[in-house]
């Protein structure tokens, strides 16, 4: 069971355990809007993954500020084929079926980037909402589970849905293909019904 405490209000959250072991806790009205996705607790961290897993010199990785926030940034590089920057979570799986999507928070640069979420800890195969930021301000999105679209290697798969029951991975990737530099702040991650 998933324990978390904010504000003097206890929060159970229903989650699978890497090994498959589901926990039957629910989550209720008001802990939604207290549960943030972009925390590392209780195991979850997050990793940065590059176009140099295929040849390219991208750099891109991601830290927590002071005030809680995570910043996504580097450099994109179209050298050697190149021309996408990733980070993302790892270390539970997460039942959300009960809920619509998930609302982000991010603080942009004016480039295209793309929510992010794996099922089930494939590495090979993600699901892709595009949100265009708008520079120095903050947008909130709502991002329905049903709309995001399923990708492998930056290709998009028709028929493949993703699968709520088995959320693994959340994260950001900015593949708009211009060199240069980028950040993004994300202030929030939150279910939402």
């Amino acid at each position: 069971m998933y324990l978390l405490v904010t504000s003097s209000v206890l929060i159970t959250f229903p989650l699978l355990a890497i090994g498959g072991e589901k926990n039957t806790g629910k989550l209720g009205v008001t802990a939604v809007m207290e549960l943030d996705f972009k925390d590392e607790l209780d195991g979850v961290r997050w990793k940065s993954v590059n176009d140099s897993v295929m040849g390219g010199v991208s750099d891109g990785g991601s830290y927590e500020t002071e005030a809680g926030n995570r910043i996504f940034s580097g450099s994109i590089s179209l050298r050697n084929n190149g021309g996408f920057s990733s980070i993302r979570t790892s270390g539970k799986l997460y039942d959300l079926s009960s809920y619509t999507g998930v609302r982000v928070k991010v603080r942009g640069d004016g480039r295209k980037y793309y929510f992010t979420a794996r099922m089930n800890n494939r590495n090979m195969l993600a699901f892709w909402y595009p949100m265009m930021t708008v520079p120095g301000e903050w947008t909130t999105f709502d991002i329905p589970f049903a709309s995001m679209y399923a990708t492998s290697f930056g290709v998009k798969l028709m028929g493949k849905k993703l699968d709520e029951k088995m959320i693994s991975s959340f994260g950001l990737m900015l593949y708009d293909k211009k060199d240069g530099d980028f950040k993004v702040e994300l202030e929030s991650i939150k279910v939402y019904k």
